[in-house]
């Protein structure tokens, strides 16, 4: 009895009916499956401490000069009590420095003692040259500086001690071959070749006394040299050492003029620099061990952006959970998603794919368990990486230490709510929503539990049960009754063609854009085509065209076409009560509304420092300079020279706004134009 006693008629209405409700159950699960995060972590201040935006917000009017300009330039990466713990830290690499430790790399005086005032002040106004800490001399004054510099020695009692004085720095030796010969060996002998290898090439990942990265210096791109590349500023480092760093001090090891001697065989080991004439990029974008190129590539691009959870101001669980997923992407009629978890875990995250299937997933959205949809991981612009990138960012993902994370499948909403909220902005075929929302905390789950996801699931096999069965139950009355009711064969067949058809164009545009037929190919084509390429040929030399092509794959591939448009005439806005609303900005070389006035100094400190010309600190969250900070140099430069290439758009970018009451409590990316601040 039960469904196969009923007429078709029946049948056909108690499956419809069955079948809506499921489906408005679908759509009411997804607005409260993943409402609320597992786990919503907070740093220990300790390590990684909260600032209210713009920084210096709430300072007492009568606070003095030096802790004034510190909380508005300094504290952002060095934190508000100088630990090192800014906000924008747990990304840098090198760590920003610990003031309270009064342990400092670039100064004059002998190990152990802190540096002098002019030490600090060279810093401070000119900058440690690729790395986030900026160059301040055009943003401030001397005396400002020295404010500053008066207020940071507040923060460390080792400056209450005797006043240091500089090291004598011995004359100089000859840069001869004999010189060089001797200090080839002293290079060896000394233990100089076990960080920075026997070329001098360097960049192996170590750790400090602190236990942060840092990355030991290729001693072959002397543009890279922090504390300067001049014969003295080499001398004061092999004789001093840079603490907290593995790098010793050799005062007691070498003589002076032995130590000179090294100086010469370091300065005898620099290559050309690719963009001059003979130079070629072969920086650790070029690295041939693929675990290191990939560390570098991730490590600079947005990967974290996504896959590693934060806090309600942004700040990166990067100690314990980095790149472990768990953050919630809210994807408008795509419904909800939990970023995946990268690590080399073989259950939870990447451990068990093979480099293929990364590649795959990286560069067409295809994974092993499903079909990614452009808007869930901007695959399309990742479909621009080389062979050599895309193997190398897989090797380094699998290497990562194993961090157990279940992430529950995307959460989607019924499919005739779907359907329609695709409908009402029909835009072939990504069906883009109006915003992106991301949301703080973790939504994995780090026992072993049931995925947060099993309630979609059994109702989604719960409506195909009830459709099967109304299948079953209408033939069973088909049998019955006879064909009275429905007329001639082709009426019932033209019945049952419009009943496929309806489905099939539901399924579709259900699933679009993550549909298999779509050639990955034909996707990626969509924003990779609108990326300006300019005309190598008519730049000045081979090495500038070499470089520009390099930005302009960076530019792809490293979240600059995303956010700012493949044009780079910017104008998206994001708003969150952490940092305000803020638009991003037109990078063309529009010497009125863009950055084409800029100089490339200016530009270098924007993107890997976040302080603009006019003296704005960017919030990490809104222009990802934390990430950006980790390029070298040479790429840098050639990011650098692509953007110069770009055409001029006159576009007006409205000014960021501080944060207010309108603005939106989660992380709200707008994908279309909107001028209003605020969350609206």
């Amino acid at each position: 009895m039960g469904w196969m006693s009923l007429s078709r008629k029946r049948v056909v209405l108690v499956t419809l009916g069955l079948l809506l409700l499921l489906d408005v159950t679908r759509s009411l699960y997804a607005r409260i499956g993943y409402a609320d995060p597992v786990e919503l972590w907070q740093p220990d201040p300790a390590h990684y401490a909260d600032l209210v935006w713009p920084p210096g917000t709430g300072l007492p009017p009568d606070t003095p000069p030096g802790p004034r300009i510190y909380a508005q330039r300094c504290a952002v990466c060095h934190g508000p009590d100088g630990r090192g713990n800014g906000p924008a830290a747990p990304s840098l690499i090198p760590h920003p420095r610990d003031f309270t430790q009064g342990q400092f790399k670039y100064k004059s005086t002998p190990p152990g003692q802190p540096p002098t005032d002019e030490d600090l002040v060279r810093v401070v106004t000119n900058g440690l040259t690729a790395s986030a800490m900026p160059y301040w001399r055009d943003l401030l004054t001397e005396q400002e500086i020295r404010e500053v510099v008066a207020h940071i020695k507040t923060l460390s009692p080792v400056f209450q001690k005797t006043p240091p004085q500089p090291l004598q720095i011995s004359p100089q030796v000859p840069g001869d071959a004999a010189s060089l010969e001797r200090g080839k060996a002293y290079f060896v002998g000394a233990g100089c070749s076990v960080c920075h290898g026997p070329q001098g090439r360097g960049l192996i990942p170590m750790k400090d006394t602190n236990g942060h990265t840092i990355m030991s210096r290729d001693l072959s791109a002397p543009w890279t040299f922090r504390g300067g590349l001049n014969p003295e500023q080499i001398w004061l480092r092999i004789t001093i050492g840079l603490a907290p760093s593995p790098m010793p001090a050799f005062e007691t090891v070498l003589s002076p003029t032995q130590r000179w001697d090294v100086v010469n065989y370091v300065l005898s080991l620099a290559r050309t620099a690719p963009w001059e004439p003979g130079g070629v990029l072969d920086g650790p974008g070029q690295s041939a061990d693929p675990i290191k190129r990939g560390a570098y590539l991730v490590h600079a691009q947005m990967c974290g952006l996504c896959h590693t959870q934060i806090n309600r101001t942004g700040i990166y669980r990067s100690d314990d959970f980095y790149l472990a997923g768990g953050m919630r992407v809210d994807v408008g009629a795509h419904g909800h998603l939990v970023s995946r978890n990268l690590t080399g875990d073989r259950t939870t995250g990447l451990g068990a794919w093979s480099n293929g299937q990364i590649i795959e997933a990286l560069r067409n959205g295809h994974t092993p368990d499903r079909i990614l949809n452009v808007l869930d991981m901007p695959w399309n612009f990742l479909h621009a990486l080389p062979d050599e990138d895309a193997n190398a960012i897989a090797s380094f993902l699998k290497s990562l230490p194993p961090v157990t994370s279940r992430i529950p499948p995307p959460l989607h909403y019924g499919v005739l709510e779907t359907f329609g909220m695709k409908l009402k902005d029909p835009r072939w075929p990504a069906f883009p929503p109006a915003v992106l929302t991301f949301v703080e905390g973790n939504f994995g789950q780090t026992g072993d539990v049931a995925a947060r996801g099993w309630p979609q699931a059994a109702l989604i096999n719960t409506q195909w049960v009830i459709l099967i069965l109304g299948i079953v139950a209408f033939g069973f009355a088909e049998m019955r009754d006879g064909p009275r009711e429905l007329g001639h064969g082709w009426k019932r067949a033209g019945i049952v063609f419009v009943i496929l058809a309806s489905f099939l164009l539901g399924w579709l545009v259900y699933h679009l854009p993550a549909v298999g037929f779509l050639p990955p190919e034909r996707v990626a084509r969509q924003v990779l085509d609108r990326i300006p390429t300019p005309n190598v040929n008519a730049l000045p030399s081979p090495e500038q065209a070499t470089l520009v092509t390099r930005g302009r794959l960076l530019f792809t591939v490293a979240s600059c076409a995303f956010c700012h448009r493949p044009e780079g005439y910017g104008g998206l806005k994001i708003s969150w009560k952490a940092f305000g609303t803020l638009w991003t900005r037109n990078i063309t070389s529009d010497r009125t509304t863009g950055i084409g006035a800029w100089s490339d100094r200016e530009i270098a400190r924007a993107i890997r420092s976040g302080v603009t010309p006019d003296g704005r600190t960017l919030h990490w969250q809104g222009m990802i300079w934390d990430f950006a900070s980790n390029w070298d140099e040479v790429d840098l430069r050639a990011i650098i020279a692509y953007l110069r290439t770009l055409p001029p758009v006159s576009k007006q970018i409205p000014a960021a706004r501080p944060p207010a009451a309108d603005d939106c409590e989660k992380y709200t990316f707008w994908v279309n134009d909107s001028d209003r601040p605020g969350c609206q």
